[in-house]
This record gives structure tokens, sequence and C-alpha cells, in this order.
């Protein structure tokens, strides 16, 4: 499996509304991710937290939850060798509801695109923002 990391965000942004910091930004964000590829977004939960968003996707994707250190390994291989916590292959044009906790400390937050075509793009549509919100 061949990888390529984006960053679908500009890092950090304020604080919303309830404390929650946005992690991808607010609703009607596209993202094309060619087949066997990746997107990713690194975050830092200040405490425990639960993150939370809405996305649906054309082709087909795969959301992984990574250390810095299991993230760090897929872009050397591109193979996914550890995660900590995934939505195993959510169906095109399923609209999926993320709400996952994680643990204090740094995260990335990836999209990989399973189609074993790099010809066969991807396109996730969020619905909402993906929000970390302590807990």
């Amino acid at each position: 499996m061949v990888g390529a990391a984006y960053v679908l965000t500009n890092g950090f942004h304020p604080h919303g509304a309830s404390g929650s910091t946005v992690i991808v930004v607010s609703e009607w964000t596209y993202d094309s991710i060619p087949g066997t590829q990746y997107d990713a977004v690194a975050f830092l939960a200040h405490s425990d937290s639960v993150l939370n968003g809405s996305f649906t996707n054309s082709m087909g994707v795969i959301v992984y939850i990574m250390t810095p250190t299991q993230f760090e390994s897929l872009t050397k291989t591109g193979v996914v060798t550890g995660y900590n916590w995934t939505s195993g292959r959510i169906p095109q044009l399923t609209l999926y509801y993320l709400n996952v906790q994680v643990a204090a400390g740094p995260w990335d937050l990836v999209l990989l695109n399973p189609d074993t075509s790099a010809l066969n793009s991807t396109v996730v549509d969020f619905w909402t923002a993906v929000t970390e919100t302590p807990t």
C-alpha cells in the first residue's frame, strides 16, 4: 500500500461552544483521497476527551485514531501496523457519526481509502466539524 498524508486543517482552531476544539473545520468540507492513500490530522487532547463529528464518503473509507508513533510507521511503510481505534470500512454513501473516546495526549485522526486502485478516489464530505471535547 502506498500512502501520502495531507493535512486537512491548519492545526488547532479556537475553542468552540462548550469548551470543544475543532479538529476538522465545520460542515461542507470536502476531502478527496485517492485509492490506497490517506489523509491525516494531528491533534492534542489536553485531557481525556471525546471526538465527535459526522461525514459521508463516496467510495468507502476507514477511520483510525493513532498515536504519533503508529502514524509514523504508516507514513514510512504505507501499511497500518497499529492503531488505538478504527471504524472498520465505512461503506460508500453512509452518514457516519464519529464518537470516540481518547486519552490525554497527542493523536492522529487518519482517513484511509482502502480501494486498491489509485484511480478510485473517495470524497469525504464533512457534515459537521470534528471536535474534541473534554470529558
